[in-house]
């Protein structure tokens, strides 16, 4: 926060930057449910959708969890098992298309 920026504008721009974030999940929720409604290949639905996993993951991490104000070794302690559940996911899925 600069000297010249009162702590009222601070809560309104933190009000904005929490509205933006619930404006995000609500678009990528309906993003996935369109996708239930169109044929789409199941390893492509899946793909997708792990990739929405991700992004909504992240954004309740580091918005409404608070890691964007901690320190990055909590980040990371977060987010390497959602990287190693993606990794064994996609390993997975390739090999089931063989």
């Amino acid at each position: 926060m600069t000297s010249s920026s009162s702590p009222s504008t601070h809560v309104a721009s933190r009000a904005r930057q929490y509205v933006l974030v619930f404006v995000a999940l609500a678009v990528i929720t309906t993003i996935e449910i369109a996708m239930t409604q169109i044929s789409i290949p199941a390893t492509l639905a899946s793909v997708f959708f792990l990739a929405f996993s991700l992004a909504k993951a992240t954004l309740v991490a580091t918005f409404f969890m608070h890691l964007r104000d901690d320190s990055p070794i909590y980040a990371a302690i977060f987010l390497l098992p959602v990287v190693l559940v993606l990794a064994f996911s996609t390993l997975m899925l390739m090999s089931a298309g063989h």
